[in-house]
């Protein structure tokens, strides 16, 4: 099961939790997904834990490769709750998330009370984008949401689907676009556009609160000589996931 997953996904299958993505043929995700043993009792299954949205796309898309091989593939969304817990001490349920680690632990399938934290807060001020509430299947390159930088693409594993386009764009240097995280200090929809003078730099993904998500050019951005705005307010792009302005 293990090395059957391994030679599709977008990264190594290591340690207790692994950050991943399925991808069409032309580089695009179908579905990201973090990956975890099945536990005790399970054998070798393993736990896929996605979106709600990329879900049945992603059992389709793997049931199509699976073609003589022994494995079942199931939707076990209903007795599998996935938690997330953050600001807890180091020994909190489950694992470390892959992508940061101050995102928190992910649990899947434990019973646990519900809490009352804004996990999409959380994220959003950490400037971490997530297919929940940013992009939905086949609309997004890794590289567009960051995947090469939350540890989720491994450049140097053997094939996987879509490694060649993924491959030639770091080669060429060609990421023009990232997800950022944005503070507003006005009103903001998704659709809206970033300025920084009279030239676009973003669109807006996805908004809460004073908080959003957006995709933005950086090569524009890099080239400006004005401070960006939205809706002619000033709005503050946030650095990269790693601290960079890539």
């Amino acid at each position: 099961m293990r090395g059957w997953l391994d030679g599709l996904i977008t990264n190594a299958l290591s340690g207790p939790v692994t950050f991943a993505a399925l991808l069409t043929p032309q580089g695009k995700i179908i579905a990201d997904f973090f990956v975890t043993d099945a536990g005790a009792g399970a054998g070798d299954a393993l736990l896929l834990d996605t979106t709600e949205a990329m879900g049945p796309g992603l059992q389709k898309r793997l049931s199509m490769y699976r073609l003589r091989a022994p494995i079942t593939i199931e939707d076990v969304s209903d007795s599998h709750p996935v938690h997330v817990l953050w600001d807890m001490d180091d020994d909190a349920p489950g694992h470390v998330d892959p992508r940061h680690p101050s995102l928190g632990h992910r649990t899947v399938g434990a019973a646990m009370s519900a809490g009352a934290g804004d996990y999409n807060a959380h994220r959003l001020s950490l400037g971490v984008p997530d297919s929940e509430w940013d992009f939905g299947p086949v609309s997004t390159f890794p590289m567009d949401a960051c995947m090469d930088q939350l540890n989720g693409v491994d450049y140097a594993k053997g094939c996987f689907v879509g490694q060649e386009v993924v491959s030639r764009m770091k080669r060429m240097g060609s990421v023009r676009k990232r997800m950022r995280g944005l503070v507003l200090s006005g009103p903001a929809e998704v659709g809206d556009s970033i300025k920084a003078g009279e030239r676009a730099v973003g669109k807006v993904l996805h908004v809460h609160g004073n908080l959003a998500m957006a995709l933005v050019r950086i090569d524009r951005l890099r080239e400006a000589t004005e401070s960006p705005t939205l809706r002619d307010a000033s709005v503050q792009i946030m650095k990269s996931v790693v601290g960079t302005d890539d």
